[in-house]
């Protein structure tokens, strides 16, 4: 092989490397934001839960 063709094949690799780094930070950025939104809706759901019941008991 040339030096080319492999400085070509490096480079993609790199980039490759690169691209799926990127990815996966904004992946786990996405999953962190959705716990907390996950967790939020879970605690109005909780306050909806609570209000329904005392209206229930009253």
């Amino acid at each position: 092989m040339s030096q080319e063709v492999i400085a070509t094949v490096l480079t993609g690799a790199g980039v490759l490397i690169g691209v799926w780094r990127m990815v996966e930070g904004v992946r786990r950025d996405l999953a962190s934001r959705i716990e907390t939104v996950d967790r939020r809706v879970d605690a109005v759901n909780t306050r909806i839960d609570n209000i329904l019941l005392a209206d229930r008991n009253a």
